[in-house]
């Protein structure tokens, strides 16, 4: 059985600004959403993200993220998710937002965390993603952060929503192994994802449908 009829899929996009300095520095400071919602037989997809500029106050990020998380009945879900939340409750006024207490404090949210390992260890989210075939963005952290400097955030938004679609993948593939019926699940739902992708005019999209067509999937 699915958690709740509303899946969210969160990927939140840091800033490696500590590599220049030699220290493990990193700053959030976008989320990309993949909403699945459940209507009868069908589901409906929905795709947004938001990426803050230097010049960009974080309540911007904070105030989005609640309009898109705080739903009745919805299951949030990402990879490593509580180490995103905790990411995000670490920009200013994080701790008091709407959006986080949902997920954490207050637990008005479902949360799925996905996870995985490699090699005896905790995978990062592009290893998880390798393991399994899924597309996800390159890591270019220095272009990543010159981009961003510059106040361009077209590329890193575009990969943010990349990595919200791999994410929710990633969600497909984890129902599918648990018992046959969440294999039922993940193949319904898998089959209407991919009817979405192909009708949808952006590239994080037409870059996940080439995907499926070169996994066979």
């Amino acid at each position: 059985m699915l958690p709740s009829h509303i899946l969210t899929a969160l990927h939140v996009v840091e800033l490696d600004v500590g590599r220049h300095l030699g220290i493990d520095q990193r700053i959030p400071v976008g989320v990309a959403i993949l909403t699945a919602e459940l209507r009868g037989t069908a589901v409906i997809f929905s795709l947004d993200s938001c990426i803050l500029k230097p010049t960009d106050m974080a309540e911007k990020l904070l105030a989005w993220l609640g309009q898109h998380v705080i739903r009745e009945g919805a299951t949030i879900t990402g990879y490593r998710l509580k180490a995103a939340i905790t990411s995000l409750s670490s920009l200013p006024g994080g701790d008091d937002a709407p959006a986080l207490r949902a997920m954490t404090a207050c637990h008005r949210q479902y949360l799925l965390d996905l996870s995985a390992s490699s090699a005896g260890r905790p995978a990062s989210f592009r290893e998880a993603c390798e393991q399994m075939g899924i597309i996800c963005a390159p890591a270019e952290p220095a272009k990543a952060f010159r981009d961003w400097v510059r106040g361009d955030v077209a590329c890193i938004e575009g990969q943010a929503r990349l990595d919200a679609i791999a994410a929710f993948r990633l969600l497909l593939q984890r129902l599918a192994s648990i018992n046959q019926v969440g294999r039922s699940i993940a193949d319904a739902m898998s089959d209407q994802l991919r009817v979405w992708l192909e009708q949808a005019d952006h590239p994080a999209a037409r870059a996940h449908v080439a995907d499926l067509l070169f996994s066979g999937a």
